[in-house]
């Protein structure tokens, strides 16, 4: 492994950025990009449609001085690839923005690694007009310009920024780097999927630690340990594309990730320097969750991975061979599960149709990217800390058997995996959804016996009342995060009734409630169910949200309801189907008071420079401008303080918006400081709850105008 990245990139990349001309080549284009020329004050947007093809060019207007930005407040635009992370839409100075911004990654991974500093970098509008030169940093276009490209600004798109682009140059042949470099990422996938220690060799330890502020020995055990934790892991890249920067390139793909645990889908952004030894090493992350429908299509069996790419070098000998994707979850006895793999040379038309079924996905969370949080991944939980819900899930199922035995002529139902005394049983193979052909099905086991006659389930109100109350019964114990919930299930007939969808067993579905309790806190909403029946089963389906630390999703969840001979109603089958239903409102209704009366708070501790209330409303790995985490963060403040106090932090125009990381808080801000400082702008603040309290996690701002402030005045710029 070579370690001399880091050092040489401490001088030479000032000279080497300042005169940066961009390339584009033909291997690995996205099929949409912005590149601005800073020289010729140009802003192009480009569609891939075999070739490259500029569907836009607009005059721009970029920093006040030329070169690459280094600093804060330095009035350069940066140069490098960056990518839109977000619209914002309103709360915005109209002369200075036009109304409308999209904001950039800037600093990337490699910026922070330069130690670059800086923020809020746009590109937005101008309300009368633009002339050359004339941001603090930011890329700025017409208003009937950006009302024109705007729609196609979408979270992702890539920004090439560059103080020369020859667009008639655009694009060249490829020399072989961005072919090896698109093999080099599913390489390091197979790795990763593999669970192999050879994963490890694509980094470069001493930048990733600079670049992502995290020790790359403390990133790596935490990997380690998950590698021993999981049975499986699955990862799938859609399509990887590439672009080249000043002394660096950018790798990305929309990919799926499904493990034993956990299943997330999102684009995934690698940032690869040439070592000492001319290796592509990685030397920094990103991730960002978004909803792509591969989840859906890998339910379906229809996500296709991309086809392997041409080795071109001798490195890829290197790389471990792709995982088995079909590593069963049941007894040697059972029906090995038919997993979705991707084609590969050795098979062929027939083999590959048969790789057509997926396992049923849960929750999401990022399973790779940095953890600053002291809370343990859910692979790590220890099951043994608590009271197993499979314990009793045995019991239920012992005494089902012996029931069934005590009654002559019939056959007493058979648990779905008996279990050595004192073990758990091992856990059931993952079933395909109903989706799944039927030439693929996976065989269950024989039917457990039923009563000679079947009596056909009809909705009457007393059965509404009692299915009612079985739902709210359920979502109580889910909310709560309780054990009780096993005993809403059926154990001996669950996943196994005609007319149901297939999905987990029951021995996995009670594992996988476990693995989800196992986070310090859940939200749910839910609206009132509706119920149906479908011959002996009742069927119940309730649009909800599910809010917890790693993420939110929303869907209908689908109940399917044995009735016992005691009269109780018994789960036998399960679905969620993740669907876009307007529940984040309803989430914000119930937890707004609670987040405004915080930043309430915050902004008065703020005002009244109380340092010590000031902080405590910040998460330890909160980020504030380019400062990580709140020790940086009071530090910063405790300086700051000492020369001159704020006297007036005044907000308005509040506007909290759902975040898959919580909550995102938009206002409009004025701050004034004892040494007679004053300015504007406006402030996000993203929000994480703890299970207690709110707190910030990050804090961004963007200030309206350039007014002459003394040198380190402000603290807000």
């Amino acid at each position: 492994m070579a370690f001399g990245i880091g050092c040489p990139l401490a001088a030479p990349h000032l000279a080497l950025a300042e005169e940066w001309q961009a390339t584009l080549y033909n291997e690995g284009l996205p099929t949409h990009l912005v590149a601005v020329d800073k020289k010729r004050q140009t802003f192009m947007f480009f569609e891939k449609k075999s070739p490259l093809r500029l569907k836009y060019t607009y005059p721009c207007t970029t920093g006040q001085l030329p070169g690459d930005k280094q600093s804060l407040n330095d009035l350069r635009t940066p140069e490098g690839v960056y990518f839109v992370e977000y619209k914002i839409a309103s709360g915005l100075d109209f002369k200075e923005y036009g109304g409308i911004a999209y904001t950039l990654n800037y600093p990337n991974p490699v910026d922070r690694l330069r130690g670059k500093t800086g923020h809020g970098i746009w590109i937005h509008s101008k309300g009368f007009g633009i002339e050359p030169l004339a941001t603090r940093g930011c890329v700025a276009i017409g208003l009937k310009e950006i009302d024109e490209v705007g729609p196609q600004l979408t979270p992702g798109t890539a920004v090439v920024l560059a103080d020369k682009l020859d667009e008639t140059a655009q694009p060249r042949p490829d020399s072989g780097t961005a072919q090896e470099l698109r093999r080099l990422m599913q390489n390091w996938s197979n790795a990763w999927a593999s669970r192999s220690v050879k994963m490890f060799d694509f980094y470069n330890p001493d930048a990733y630690s600079k670049a992502m502020t995290e020790n790359f020995g403390a990133f790596r055990q935490n990997k380690e340990r998950l590698f021993k934790a999981l049975q499986f892991i699955k990862i799938f890249n859609r399509k990887i594309n590439v672009l080249e920067g000043p002394g660096y390139w950018v790798t990305w793909s929309e990919q799926l990730y499904t493990a034993s645990n956990l299943s997330t889908e999102g684009v995934r952004r690698l940032y690869w320097q040439r070592g000492a030894d001319q290796k592509f090493r990685i030397v920094g992350m990103e991730w960002t969750p978004r909803d792509l429908g591969m989840r859906a299509d890998f339910q379906k069996g229809q996500l296709v991975a991309e086809a392997p790419l041409q080795q071109v070098s001798d490195a890829s000998s290197e790389a471990p061979q792709p995982p088995r994707l079909d590593m069963p979850e049941a007894a040697p006895e059972k029906s090995e599960p038919v997993a979705l793999v991707a084609p590969q040379p050795s098979q062929d038309k027939a083999a590959a149709a048969k790789a057509g079924q997926a396992d049923k996905l849960m929750a999401a969370n990022d399973p790779l990217i940095a953890r600053r949080a002291a809370t343990p991944p859910p692979a790590e939980v220890n099951w043994g800390a608590r009271p197993s819900m499979e314990e009793t899930a045995r019991n239920d199922a012992e005494a089902t058997q012996k029931g069934a035995a005590a009654k002559p002529g019939e056959q007493a139902a058979k648990p779905a995996e008996p279990a050595a005394a004192g073990q758990l049983p091992p856990p059931a193979t993952v079933q395909a959804p109903v989706a799944a052909p039927a030439a693929a099905a996976v065989q269950t086991p024989a039917q457990p016996a039923k009563p000679a006659v079947a009596a056909q389930m009809a909705l009457t109100p007393e059965v509404q009342a009692g299915l009612e109350k079985a739902v709210k019964a359920w979502n109580a114990d889910f909310a709560a995060r309780s054990t009780d919930i096993a005993s809403l299930y059926d154990p001996a007939r669950y996943n196994r009734e005609a007319g149901t969808p297939r999905g987990y067993s029951y021995n996995s579905t009670i594992r996988e409630l476990e693995r989800r309790f196992a986070v310090p806190w859940l939200r749910l909403i839910s609206r009132k169910p509706r119920f149906e029946v479908q011959g002996t089963l009742a069927v119940s389906h309730c649009d909800q949200l599910v809010v917890a630390p790693n993420g939110m999703e929303q869907g209908v969840r689908s109940l399917w309801w044995n009735r016992d001979d005691k009269g109780d109603f018994r789960i036998v089958a399960s679905q969620f189907k993740s669907e876009e239903l307007g529940l984040a409102a309803d989430y914000l209704d119930q937890i707004s008071d609670d987040a405004s009366a915080m930043i309430e708070k915050w902004r008065k501790a703020w005002e009244a420079g109380r340092i010590d209330e000031y902080i405590e409303y910040y998460a330890d790995d909160a980020i504030q401008q380019g400062r990580w985490g709140a020790k940086n963060i009071q530090k910063q403040k405790e300086l700051l303080w000492q020369r001159v106090k704020p006297t007036l932090v005044q907000i308005t125009g509040l506007r909290l918006v759902a975040d898959r990381q919580g909550i995102r808080a938009d206002m409009n801000q004025v701050y004034a400081d004892s040494s007679g400082h004053t300015d504007r702008g406006t402030k996000t603040l993203l929000l994480r709850y703890d299970g207690k309290n709110w707190r910030i996690a990050r804090e961004d701002w963007a200030l309206l105008g350039a007014p002459a402030a003394p040198i380190g005045a402000a603290d807000q710029q």
